[in-house]
């Protein structure tokens, strides 16, 4: 685990450290990580044999209504469809 051998209940500058995993199919260990004052949730991925560092922030926004809005924004974003090109 690239010299970062977190363990379930570990603090870490306001974080605790409550599940340690490895994910054997990507060759890495996983830890999730709770905030203590928020409850956030963050997910670290340690891949040793990867040079290039990567990192993403996901917001979990749950829709008011299941109209098919967010559905349609995300084809947009996302460069359309077939029947919709943006």
């Amino acid at each position: 685990m690239l010299g970062t051998e977190a363990a379930v209940g570990q603090k870490l500058h306001g974080w605790t450290c409550e599940r340690v995993e490895e994910l054997a199919e990507l060759k890495c260990m996983g830890m999730l990580w709770r905030h203590d004052k928020t409850g956030a949730e963050c997910l670290s991925v340690e891949q040793p044999l990867e040079e290039n560092k990567t990192f993403g922030v996901v917001f979990r926004t749950p829709p008011e209504s299941s109209n098919g809005i967010a559905h349609v924004l995300e084809h947009s974003v996302l460069c359309g469809s077939r029947k919709y090109h943006v």
